[in-house]
């Protein structure tokens, strides 16, 4: 429909809200073919705004109405991410979402693995891209320090697009290769047929959870999810999530057996991250409390929260800046700020820039937000010597902000090489 396409280029020009006033004007008469469309722009639209809740509702629509498969999968993924951001959602519902998303497998066939090659393991890592990112900085050491005495490491990337840190992987691991033109059963079977004995998936149900559709074929003899990810796939096909005793609190949570290391995290940091930290100039403090998080994490619950907190402190103030460089988002929050009753003149928002390390110089307290923390923005915060201020929750996904100030008083955050041991001690175990 012509409106669908008007509204799919409104949403690429960043005109959020004047797509989903088109989206409305359509919604109540879209025919049964392009209904799945409709919800789909509808997530993508109130993803650019920062709003979880019809995100959520928009991918569930989706998955209900479409009837290619593949894509089915795609929209439940997005459907269970977008749970994470919501405050009511129980261990319930996602435990619930997850297997869901499992049956949608039901029919597929699993590859026969062939005989396993003698020499050293094959671990074999999958990531929806790999690209300098935020997820990045918790993986990169384990393709770039492990013993290749024992090791033999391969990348498959699923993105056609690349950067400075996609050449460092190239560089860094025995393999690269890109499996983005690729169907997921021809990418499976390149993957079984290059005797992985591990296969390590770092998207999960992000990016549509196009990596969890090669790894249902099963290509390798193990397969495991964790660090990119953060909560249980529902996947039969995937056997261990690596995490720590921590944040995996309950085993009946997850689908996958529960693969413990000592600590679960270790950061790598950039040059770039580390000339930032010296060039802090530590006594311009403008704000007193400040949020660095996706905006999308931002619950009304957390605004209640930061209202009574500036309330208790007067003349403090907070930043907010996003992790998505859309105007849209910023205008968003801006209202639901002013919704809250909090006093916009103890408020700065500000979306996605490249200088956002200098961030760190303006902010005395990080307040983390609540059910899904943050994890790079909370990382880089502790390694700059910013306060964070988090509370542990009951999943998952709402532990890993505390998780990370244990792991950095302990002094193993920022340890990468003692975090790749260990985890590669834990992939000897298991094969």
């Amino acid at each position: 429909m012509i409106i669908l396409e008007e509204a799919k280029a409104l949403l690429d020009f960043g005109e959020t809200e004047m797509a989903i006033r088109r989206l409305q004007v359509v919604a109540d008469r879209i025919d049964a073919e392009n209904e799945w469309r409709l919800h789909e722009l509808f997530g993508r639209a109130f993803h650019d705004l920062g709003e979880a809740n019809g995100a959520a509702k928009a991918y569930f629509a989706a998955a209900n109405t479409d009837t290619i498969l593949r894509k089915q999968r795609e929209h439940w993924s997005n459907y269970i991410f977008a749970l994470h951001y919501l405050p009511e959602t129980t261990a319930e519902n996602l435990y619930d979402a997850a297997k869901v998303y499992n049956s949608l497998y039901r029919d597929l066939e699993p590859l026969k693995l062939l005989p396993r090659r003698a020499g050293k393991m094959h671990v074999a890592y999958i990531a929806p891209n790999f690209l300098d990112s935020s997820a990045s900085r918790f993986f990169e050491a384990l393709l770039a320090d492990y013993d290749r005495e024992k090791f033999f490491v391969t990348a498959w990337d699923m993105s056609e697009f690349r950067d400075s840190f996609t050449a460092k992987i190239r560089r860094s691991v025995d393999g690269y290769f890109n499996i983005s033109a690729t169907s997921f059963e021809e990418a499976a079977q390149t993957i079984r047929d290059a005797g992985a004995d591990i296969l390590f998936d770092l998207g999960g149900h992000t990016a549509g959870g196009v990596t969890l559709q090669v790894a249902a074929y099963r290509p390798a003899r193990v397969q495991i999810s964790g660090i990119g990810y953060f909560d249980t796939t529902g996947l039969d096909a995937m056997d261990y999530f690596l995490t720590d005793d921590f944040l995996a609190d309950s085993q009946s949570r997850f689908t996958e057996k529960i693969l413990t290391v000592y600590n679960a995290f270790a950061f790598t940091l950039t040059e770039k991250i580390i000339r930032a930290k010296k060039n802090l100039n530590r006594r311009v403090k403008n704000f007193a409390y400040g949020c660095l998080n996706n905006f999308m994490k931002i619950t009304d619950d957390y605004l209640s929260g930061v209202k009574k907190i500036l309330a208790e402190n007067p003349g403090a103030k907070i930043f907010f800046r996003d992790t998505v460089p859309l105007a849209s988002r910023r205008d968003y929050l801006l209202r639901r700020i002013y919704a809250a009753g909090i006093d916009l003149d103890c408020v700065e928002v500000n979306y996605a820039e490249k200088n956002y390390l200098d961030d760190y110089s303006a902010v005395e307290t990080i307040l983390d937000t609540r059910p899904y923390n943050g994890g790079f923005m909370t990382a880089l915060a502790l390694f700059m010597g910013v306060a964070v201020s988090t509370r542990a929750g009951d999943f998952h996904h709402s532990r890993i902000g505390a998780d990370l100030v244990r792991i950095n008083e302990l002094g193993a955050l920022f340890d990468t090489k003692n975090f790749v041991a260990k985890v590669y001690d834990k992939f000897a175990e298991i094969v």
